[in-house]
């Protein structure tokens, strides 16, 4: 597990960069990656609600709503959550 302050700033750095210079993908690829590697990995909701604020639009697919990453990051975060307390892996 991973609770080095260093190591959390290293891959907040490495998440943000992806965010600003990557495809949609790598942050979320990264994300779900470290919400599972990381206990209580907050960070999530800030890289979803910048990646809305940099380039979320409303789409037909997600019945117009703007937040899609947001909501999706308080999703994975909960769901991590959950399966800590579920799951013989984490323990």
């Amino acid at each position: 597990m991973v609770n080095n302050t260093k190591i959390r700033v290293l891959l907040g750095i490495i998440v943000f960069s992806t965010i600003l210079w990557g495809f949609w993908y790598l942050p979320l690829i990264i994300s779900i990656i470290l919400v599972f590697i990381i206990p209580k990995y907050y960070e999530i909701i800030l890289w979803g609600i910048m990646y809305d604020a940099l380039y979320g639009i409303p789409l037909d697919m997600f019945w117009h709503i703007p937040y899609i990453f947001s909501i999706a990051s308080i999703l994975f975060l909960i769901a991590s959550l959950f399966f800590r307390k579920h799951l013989i892996v984490y323990e």
